[in-house]
């Protein structure tokens, strides 16, 4: 049998409580990293001999590395992230600007 509940307001329950949508505080890259980001994906391609096997030392599909490197996608941190581990390199060299060269890639010192 089945029975009807209702509140002692005389209101039938709202149900579930609305849930409270998270805001994604998403980083995503900026148009300068994504640039640097699709020509260190052209580089690595050139690397590895083929996209298929540099998607297979990254761990992602070849499409989402070609649609990067061909600027129908914009990319990740995390996908750079992918690339800079598979170049041997931090992040920050994959994304960061331009070292003086006068200073040491590594620590910046002048010398």
């Amino acid at each position: 049998m089945l029975t009807v509940v209702r509140s002692p307001s005389g209101e039938q329950g709202g149900g579930a409580p609305a849930r409270r949508r998270r805001t994604a505080s998403c980083l995503s890259l900026t148009p300068t990293q994504r640039k640097r980001l699709r020509a260190a994906l052209k580089n690595l391609r050139v690397a590895y001999g083929s996209w298929s096997c540099l998607a297979e030392v990254m761990g992602v599909s070849v499409a989402c590395l070609e649609g990067i490197a061909r600027g129908r996608d914009h990319g990740s941190p995390g996908t750079a992230q992918r690339a800079a581990k598979a170049a041997g390199i931090t992040v920050e060299q994959l994304l960061g600007g331009l070292a003086a060269a006068d200073r040491c890639p590594t620590c910046g010192r002048s010398g």
